[in-house]
C-alpha cells in the first residue's frame, strides 16, 4: 500500500512538473518578483520550488524553467550587492535536494552521450587556459576559477547529469518550447512594465540608462523567441496565440536597446516568421495576416506617437568605431598573438579599457576574440570540435524542431559575437548542453519512428525521410 501511495506521489509530481500550471506559476512569480522589486522573494520561491523537484521527480527538463526566469528576475538590480547581501540561503534548500536526490531516484546506468567528447575538449581547454603565462595564485582566485570550473569540468558534469537524468519522452520538444514561451512571457512583461513605470523618459538617455540589463535579456529572448514560433506551427488550435508571442519578443529586444540584440534578432526573426509559415499546416494565412497587421500597427503607432522619441533612440543606438569593445578586440589579437598556445587565461585582467563588475571575468565582449585571447589555438580548436558536433546533430534529421534550434543559434551564436553570451556558465552554457541533448534524443526518436519523421519533411518532399 505505502509503495502504491508513493508511486502516486511520483506521478502527480512528474505531471505537475510537466504541466502547462507549472510553466505558469514560475513565470508568474518571476513576474511579480521583477515588477513590484521582490526580486529576492520570487528568487527564494522558485528556488524551492525547482529544488522540491528534484526529490519528487526523476525528469531534470523542468529545472531550466526555473533557472531562466532566477536568472531574469534580478536584472535590474545591477550594481545592488548589498540587496541580494540573503541570497546565499538558498543554497541550503538546494544543497538539501542535492543530497536527497540520489536516495530517492538511485542512479541509473551513467550516460556521457554525443556531446560528452566536445564538451571535454573545450572543458581542456578552458582549464589549461593561460598556462605558462598567469601565476598559481591568479588561476585559482574568484571570479576566475568560478568560470573555469563552470565553463570546464563543471559544464562536462552538467552533460553527463543531464544525459543520465533527462527522460526519453516524445513530448519533450513540445515542452521544451512551452518553457522558453514562458521565458518569453517574462522578458515582455519586463520591458513592458519598464515602460509604464518610465514612460515620461522614453526617448532619453536616461531611459537606456534604466535598461542597461537589455543586453542581458538579450541573451534569453534570442534563445527562447524561435521556440514560441516552433509552437505556433507544431499547435494549429492555439498556433497564432504563440505566434504573437513570439512576435511580441522581438518587440521586447528592440525596446530593450541592447545594440548586438536588435542587430542579430532582427537577423533570425524574419527566418523565424518564415519558417513558421512554410511549417505551418493550417494556419499559414493567419500567420501571415497576423505579421502584416502587427506590423502595420506598430508602424503607425511609432510614427504618429513616438517619431521624436525614436529618432533620438536610433541616434543613441549608433556604432563608433572608437568604442570600447573596438579597443578589447585588439588587445585580444595581441594576446593571442604573445600567448598563441595557451592564451592568457580566464584570470587575465589588464585594468585597461574595461573594468570587471564583481564576479565578473574581464571581458574581450566577444565568443571569437575571448577565446583567442583567453585560450589560444587550443581553445580555437576545442571550441571548433563544439561548433562541429553540434551543426551535424541539426543536419542529421530534416525536421522542425533542429530548424528552429538553427535559428535559435543563429541569432545568440551571433550575439555572442558582440557580447558575452558564451561564456555565461549558469543559465546560458547549461541551456545549450541541455538544448542539444534534447535534439540528440529528438534525432534518435524520429529515425526510429519513420511514420512520425514522415511528418516533420521540410519543404521539399524529395528530403522525406533523408537522413544524413
Amino acid at each position: 500500500m505505502a509503495l502504491n501511495k508513493n508511486q502516486a506521489i511520483f506521478s502527480f509530481a512528474d505531471k505537475f512538473y510537466h504541466s502547462n500550471l507549472y510553466i505558469a506559476i514560475v513565470t508568474l512569480i518571476g513576474v511579480l518578483g521583477f515588477v513590484f522589486r521582490l526580486e529576492i522573494y520570487a528568487i527564494y520561491v522558485v528556488g524551492i520550488i525547482a529544488a522540491i523537484g528534484w526529490v519528487v521527480c526523476r525528469d531534470l527538463l523542468p529545472t531550466f524553467i526555473a533557472m531562466m526566469i532566477i536568472s531574469m528576475t534580478p536584472l535590474a538590480r545591477y550594481n545592488s550587492g548589498s540587496y541580494f547581501a540573503n541570497i546565499y540561503y538558498i543554497a541550503i534548500p538546494i544543497g538539501l535536494a542535492l543530497i536527497a536526490r540520489p536516495f530517492v531516484f538511485r542512479p541509473r546506468n551513467i550516460r556521457f552521450g554525443e556531446f560528452f567528447i566536445p564538451t571535454l575538449s573545450v572543458a581542456i581547454a578552458i582549464t589549461l587556459g593561460g598556462l605558462f603565462h598567469i601565476s598559481f595564485k591568479e588561476y585559482f582566485t574568484m571570479p576566475a576559477i568560478y568560470y573555469v570550473i563552470g565553463l570546464g569540468f563543471g559544464q562536462l558534469l552538467i552533460n553527463v547529469v543531464l544525459e543520465s537524468n533527462v527522460q526519453q519522452n516524445a513530448d519533450h520538444t513540445i515542452y521544451l518550447s512551452k518553457m522558453m514561451v514562458g521565458v518569453g512571457v517574462m522578458g515582455i512583461c519586463m520591458v513592458l512594465s519598464t515602460y509604464i513605470k518610465n514612460f515620461d523618459l522614453i526617448g532619453s538617455y536616461k531611459l537606456r540608462e534604466i535598461l542597461q540589463w537589455g543586453n542581458n535579456l538579450s541573451n534569453n529572448l534570442l534563445i527562447s523567441m524561435p521556440f514560441a514560433f516552433y509552437l505556433a506551427c507544431k499547435q494549429q488550435k492555439f498556433g497564432w496565440v504563440y505566434f504573437i508571442i513570439g512576435l511580441l519578443q522581438y518587440a521586447a529586444i528592440v525596446l530593450g536597446l541592447s545594440r548586438g540584440g536588435i542587430i542579430f534578432a532582427t537577423i533570425s526573426f524574419p527566418f523565424a516568421i518564415l519558417a513558421a509559415i512554410i511549417c505551418a499546416k493550417k494556419n499559414r494565412k493567419s500567420f501571415i495576416w497576423v505579421t502584416i497587421v502587427c506590423f502595420a500597427a506598430a508602424i503607425i503607432i511609432a510614427l504618429v506617437f513616438f517619431l521624436p522619441q525614436i529618432k533620438k533612440l536610433v541616434s543613441g543606438l549608433e556604432i563608433s568605431g572608437k568604442e570600447v569593445r573596438v579597443s578589447l578586440y585588439g588587445l585580444a589579437w595581441r594576446n593571442f598573438k604573445k600567448y598563441p598556445i595557451f592564451g592568457a587565461g580566464l584570470a587575465y585582467n589588464p585594468n585597461i579599457y574595461y573594468r570587471p563588475k564583481p564576479m565578473c571575468l574581464y571581458w574581450y565582449h566577444s565568443t571569437l576574440f575571448q577565446v583567442l585571447g583567453s585560450l589560444g589555438v587550443v581553445g580555437v580548436i576545442a571550441y571548433s570540435i563544439q561548433a562541429f558536433y553540434r551543426a551535424r546533430a541539426l543536419l542529421r534529421v530534416k525536421c522542425r524542431f533542429n530548424l528552429f534550434v538553427a535559428i535559435t543559434m543563429l541569432g545568440f551564436a551571433g550575439y555572442s559575437m558582440v557580447n558575452v553570451g558564451y561564456f555565461v556558465p549558469l543559465p546560458n552554457m547549461a541551456i545549450l548542453t541541455m538544448l542539444f541533448i534534447l535534439v540528440d534524443r529528438n534525432n534518435n526518436y524520429l529515425k526510429k519512428n519513420p511514420k512520425l519523421l514522415e511528418q516533420e519533411f521540410i519543404f521539399n518532399k524529395k528530403l522525406k525521410n533523408k537522413i544524413i
